[in-house]
């Protein structure tokens, strides 16, 4: 500018200064690997206005300042609960270097495959639970935690067979009663905030009502899009490619391949691959585990009946194929004696841990966890 705006007091007017055009530094780097750091690079694309952020790109060479630390620093402490210094920033300004922050020192990067996912360990307020749908991991509940209140820990419940080869459950009870067992290392006792998404929310229902058997109280009965069966449309038909959608929370683009024959491991990992994300991280391993537990979570909801859950359910019911209602929350009337309260949302079933579906049904989720409190 030749001249600085001011104000008729002679002081600078901010608001009357030009949007500045200078083009904005994009990251580059190797994309997340792990829910933490996806979260992580969210955070600082958010904080230096980007569109993406690798986990190898500095906050400071992205245009980042002393500033705009701070509010980085209030952003990761508002989300993760956890501080970040603005020296230990200095030192160490990248994703990869911040991955095990807040976390203990020998804490190995494949924690995020462990049985309990820790997204956010600190809080004053009893944590929320949340079971993995049918694919075995909690990775999909990373957004909740922009708008689920900071003083409640967040816990993602994921399936045994992830992070090494054991066996998996043999049916629904044996996997409550696993549940239970890691609940309760974190929580001794209630009051319980439980949530889950498809076959999920049937796993939660079950864990509420074993809670409530065991004298317990459960406070909150969160259920997305979930059927007595596991999941909302039939288990008769499945394919192999709805199996992997399943598995992977959504990619539609195993449909999208050519043919009808099953897709190849390698093909499988190129797409993953491709899709980028978290889920690119992934080696060959966990991707045949995957499908292996998502089959077998398949197979044992279907052989179980939901049990009896005297208390309230939060449910969200995902719009159909046309767009229209499901009515999907009635089919719980004879498992929950208490009020289901029942919302709607535009978005199909597979899209409901999308970013834009998060943003409106979390701050439902929200208030309800600020009642509770």
């Amino acid at each position: 500018l030749d001249r600085l705006p001011l104000t008729t007091n002679g002081k600078l007017d901010r608001r009357a200064l030009p949007e500045p055009d200078a083009p904005a530094k994009t990251g580059t780097g190797r994309g997340p690997r792990t829910p933490r750091e996806e979260i992580l690079c969210g955070l600082f694309a958010e904080v230096l206005g980007v569109p993406t952020v690798g986990i190898d790109d500095s906050f400071f060479e992205l245009g980042g300042h002393s500033l705009l630390a701070t509010r980085l620093a209030s952003r990761i402490r508002s989300i993760l609960g956890v501080k970040l210094s603005i020296h230990k920033l200095l030192k160490t300004p990248t994703v990869a270097a911040l991955s095990n922050l807040g976390q203990a020192d020998d804490e190995e990067q494949d924690s995020a495959l462990e049985p309990v996912l820790n997204l956010r360990s600190v809080g004053s307020r009893p944590p929320l639970f949340c079971v993995h749908p049918g694919g075995g991991m909690a990775w999909c509940y990373a957004g909740l935690l922009r708008y689920v209140p900071r003083e409640h820990p967040v816990y993602g419940l994921q399936a045994r067979g992830l992070a090494t080869d054991e066996p998996y459950p043999a049916d629904l009870d044996e996997m409550v009663e696993d549940y239970l067992g890691r609940i309760r290392a974190i929580q001794p006792s209630g009051p319980y905030a439980l949530l889950g998404w498809s076959f999920g929310g049937k796993v939660a229902h079950n864990l509420a009502a074993r809670l409530q058997q065991e004298g317990e109280q459960v406070s909150l009965l969160a259920v997305l899009d979930a059927g007595t069966g596991g999941h909302a449309s039939s288990d008769s038909t499945r394919s192999q490619r709805d199996l992997l959608e399943l598995a992977f929370d959504g990619i539609g683009a195993f449909h999208a391949e050519p043919g009808d024959d099953p897709i190849e491991m390698p093909r499988i990992l190129e797409i993953l691959r491709a899709h980028g994300g978290t889920l690119a991280s992934l080696e060959e391993r966990t991707v045949a585990a995957l499908i292996d537990i998502t089959e077998n979570n398949l197979r044992i909801s279907r052989a179980t009946a939901p049990e009896q859950f005297d208390g309230d359910m939060l449910f969200f019911e995902a719009a159909g194929p046309d767009g229209a209602s499901t009515g999907l929350a009635e089919v719980w009337d004879p498992y929950v004696s208490g009020h289901i309260e029942h919302h709607v949302t535009p978005f199909q079933h597979m899209q409901l841990m999308s970013s834009d579906a998060l943003a409106d049904l979390a701050p439902v989720l929200a208030r309800a966890l600020k009642k509770q409190s």
